[in-house]
């Protein structure tokens, strides 16, 4: 358990962990900067308070044992890789507020059953879901204008998409493998 007092946690410092099975962020936290619990494959619980507007570069990347996580109301963006082969996470509500997700944001999250990409994201990344083995369906809100190359390439599960009149760039292999489909 993280106290109160502190008010940022740098680059790495959780990295490895590979024994850590559960942390609680406190409320005076903004940022979950780069690579901060990269690797703790241990990793099974992550309370993320609503101060917490960003979620950095492969934040949380390799915590296989992850299986939800709730992100904060608050938060703005989800960088690139920040969920990256978390292959137990079965489950993420992304809240209204965030507007960015990053390149190979949620890639390799193998037990993905669902997204919903909320109203507030204009652009979903490279590769941001790719090889979400178990990924189903997916909501694209209309305020999305793009979907970056390989988004969902990987998905054999993936059965249904609908895809918003907003969306004006659909990028190569975007659904590549998506044998369901």
């Amino acid at each position: 358990t993280i106290p109160n007092s502190v008010t940022s946690i740098g680059d790495n410092a959780f990295r490895r962990c590979s024994s850590l099975t559960s942390i609680t962020i406190p409320n005076s936290v903004t940022n979950i900067a780069k690579q901060v619990f990269y690797g703790c494959k241990s990793l099974a619980s992550i309370v993320i308070p609503n101060s917490v507007i960003n979620i950095g570069y492969e934040a949380m990347k390799g915590c296989s044992s992850l299986t939800s996580i709730t992100i904060p109301n608050g938060l703005k963006s989800i960088e690139s890789s920040a969920f990256g082969d978390c292959s137990s996470l079965t489950s993420i509500l992304i809240p209204n507020s965030v507007t960015s997700i990053g390149d190979s944001a949620f890639n390799g999250c193998q037990s993905l059953t669902s997204v919903t990409i909320p109203h507030g994201v204009t652009t979903i990344g490279l590769f941001a879901f790719h090889d979400c083995q178990s990924l189903v369906s997916i909501s694209i809100a209309d305020s999305v204008t793009s979907i970056g190359n390989d988004a969902f390439s990987g998905c054999e599960s993936l059965e249904t998409v609908t895809i918003p009149s907003s969306v004006t760039t659909i990028g190569r292999s975007t659904f590549k493998g998506c044998k369901s489909l």
